[in-house]
C-alpha cells in the first residue's frame, strides 16, 4: 500500500500515487507555494495560497524508471471520471493489450541473437491472437505481460535458433578459411625459401667456375647476375627436388657456354691484336736491320722473312715445300737421269682385223722385227 502525503489517500502501488499526484489539489497548492516562495508567481497568487492551510511538504522521491508501463496502467485506473469519460470493456483490453506489446517488445533487448522488425511484427500479432481470449480486466498487469513474454519468445525461438546455426557455421568457415590461408602462407614461405636455398646453391658454383675460368670484374658480376635472373623466373620454389636442380643444371651449363663462348672470343681477339703487334715489331725491326743483314748474311735474312711469312700467316707454310715437290717431280736430276738405263718395251700387235697396220710389225706382213 502506498499514501499520498497531501490528502493521505491511499492506494495500491507507488506509481498509483504518482499519477494520483497529477490531479491531487493539495499537492497543487503545496506546488504554487513553493513556486511563490522561489519568485515564479505573482503576489497575489501567492496571497491567496498563502491563505489556504499547510501541510507538510514530502520528501522528494525518486521515480521508478523500471515499470513505466506500470504507472500508465494505473494512472488509467485513478483518473477521475471529470476529466475522462467512461471507457468501454473493449477499449480497455485494446489499451491493455498495446500496453503489454510496447513493454514485452518493443522496450525487450535479447541477450542473445538479433530482433528484425519482421519478428516484431509476427510476435504483436501472435500476442493479439492469444489475449483476445483472456480476461485482461481481471488479471493483474504482471500477469499479462507473463503471458505476452511467453507468446514473444515462443516466436522468436525459432529465429534465434537460426541465427546461432548460422553463426556456428559462419565461425567453422571463418576458421576454415583461416587456417586454409595459414597453410598457404607457410607454403608460400616454405616456397620461398628453398627457392633461395637453390639460388644460393647455383651462385657458388657460378663462383667456382669465375674462379677456374679466370673471370673477373664486371664479367663476373654479370655471370652472376644471368643466373640468379634467370632461376629468379624459372624456379617457383614447388618442384620436385630433381626437376627444380634439372633447372638449375640446364641454366649454369647454358650461361657457361655463353661464358666460355665470350672468353673464347675475347682471346682470339687478344691473340690477333698481339700478332698485329709482334708484325708490326718484326716488320719495324725489319726496316731497321735488313740493309745491315743483307749485306752480311742473305740468306740467313730470306730464311728468316719466309719464317715471318709462314708464322703470321702472310704466305703458307705447305705452299713453298709443295712448289718444290712439283718442280722436283717435273725436272728430275742429271744424275738420275744418266742412272737410269735406257730401255725399250716391245708392244704386241693389236688382234683387231680392222687396224690397217700394226704398229711395230712387218709391213709386208711377216714377223715383227727386232730391234
Amino acid at each position: 500500500m502506498a499514501i499520498c502525503r497531501s490528502c493521505q489517500r491511499r492506494f495500491q502501488s507507488e506509481q498509483g500515487v504518482k499519477a494520483h499526484m497529477k490531479w491531487c489539489d493539495q499537492y497543487a497548492i503545496k506546488k504554487s507555494k513553493k513556486s511563490a516562495a522561489l519568485g515564479r508567481l505573482p503576489k497575489a497568487a501567492a496571497t491567496t495560497a498563502a491563505a489556504l492551510p499547510l501541510q507538510s511538504i514530502p520528501p522528494t522521491e525518486v521515480p521508478d524508471f523500471s515499470a513505466p508501463i506500470r504507472e500508465l496502467e494505473k494512472a488509467m485506473s485513478e483518473l477521475p471520471t471529470t476529466q475522462h469519460a467512461r471507457q468501454t470493456p473493449q477499449q480497455r483490453r485494446r489499451e491493455i493489450v498495446q500496453a503489454a506489446k510496447m513493454q514485452v517488445i518493443d522496450r525487450h533487448r535479447p541477450s542473445s541473437g538479433s530482433v528484425t522488425a519482421y519478428m516484431r511484427g509476427s510476435a504483436k500479432l501472435a500476442i493479439e491472437r492469444e489475449l483476445v481470449s483472456m480476461p485482461l480486466e481481471e488479471l493483474p498487469f504482471e500477469e499479462v505481460l507473463e503471458f505476452a513474454a511467453a507468446i514473444r519468445d515462443g516466436c522468436y525461438a525459432p529465429a534465434f535458433t537460426r541465427q546461432a546455426r548460422e553463426a556456428t557455421r559462419q565461425h567453422v568457415e571463418e576458421e576454415r578459411r583461416h587456417k586454409k590461408e595459414v597453410e598457404t602462407l607457410g607454403a608460400l614461405i616454405r616456397a620461398n625459401r628453398r627457392k633461395k636455398s637453390l639460388i644460393q646453391q647455383a651462385s657458388q658454383q657460378a663462383q667456382a667456375f669465375c674462379e677456374e675460368k679466370a673471370i673477373t670484374g664486371w664479367a663476373k658480376l654479370s655471370v652472376l647476375g644471368d643466373i640468379e635472373s634467370r632461376l629468379e623466373v624459372l624456379l617457383t620454389g614447388d618442384e620436385p627436388i630433381l626437376e627444380s636442380q634439372a633447372i638449375v643444371r640446364s641454366v649454369l651449363e647454358v650461361r657457361f657456354a655463353e661464358a666460355e663462348a665470350t672468353l673464347a672470343a675475347a682471346k682470339a681477339k687478344e691473340d690477333a691484336k698481339w700478332r698485329e703487334d709482334v708484325l708490326g715489331l718484326l716488320v719495324l725491326a725489319g726496316l731497321l736491320a735488313v740493309p745491315v743483314l743483307s749485306s752480311k748474311y742473305p740468306d740467313q735474312v730470306v730464311t728468316i722473312i719466309n719464317w715471318i711469312e709462314r708464322t703470321f700467316g702472310l704466305k703458307p707454310a705447305a705452299e713453298p715445300e709443295a712448289q718444290t715437290c712439283d718442280e722436283s717431280e717435273e725436272t728430275p736430276s742429271a744424275t738420275s737421269a744418266e742412272l737410269r738405263p735406257s730401255s725399250r718395251r716391245r708392244r704386241k700387235a693389236p688382234a683387231s682385223p680392222l687396224s690397217p697396220e700394226p704398229r711395230w710389225g712387218n709391213p709386208v706382213g711377216g714377223a715383227p722385227g727386232h730391234a
